[in-house]
């Protein structure tokens, strides 16, 4: 897992809770508008300054502090690791917020069936039609198909 940051306190990241932002390093997105432009490659120079060790103690040590974690990105439904690091997080006894684009809901689907995450945010920039344009890959005509599969099993789950 590479981590791309941590912010340690936030009154608005997750609705009516205190919380941590942990940005995962990666997105399968090349928006010009981003956020978080430093996070959309997958850089493990980042992962020296702040490891999963590290993160996990924080936790530990902001029990009673913080509610919950926003697991945010880049995108975090590209980590390979995201469920069992959704696992520790409530091992630990956090609330999980995710963040995310909509373009894997089949890892969306699989943290909520496994009922890792408590609130989940998708962030919509655009018509799903014209990302491939924004992004720069005008393959990827499944983004809009995977958006909506996402959203649909958002409005389920509510």
């Amino acid at each position: 897992m590479i981590i791309g940051g941590l912010q340690k306190n936030s009154l608005t990241d997750y609705p009516g809770k205190l919380s941590c932002v942990l940005f995962l390093s990666g997105c399968n997105f090349n928006c010009p508008y981003c956020h978080n432009p430093q996070l959309v490659k997958c850089d493990s120079a980042y992962s020296d300054r702040f490891d999963e060790k590290s993160f996990y103690e924080f936790l530990e040590n902001r029990k009673g502090f913080i509610d919950g974690v926003v697991i945010s990105g880049g995108e975090p439904t590209l980590q390979k690791e995201l469920v069992l690091l959704c696992i520790k997080i409530k091992e630990i006894g956090y609330l999980i917020k995710l963040d995310t684009n909509g373009s894997r809901p089949e890892a969306i689907k699989r943290i909520i069936d496994a009922g890792l995450v408590d609130y989940i945010a998708m962030d919509v920039k655009t018509d799903p039609l014209c990302y491939p344009i924004l992004i720069g890959d005008v393959s990827r005509s499944d983004i809009g198909n995977n958006q909506e599969k996402a959203l649909e099993l958002l409005k389920q789950i509510t």
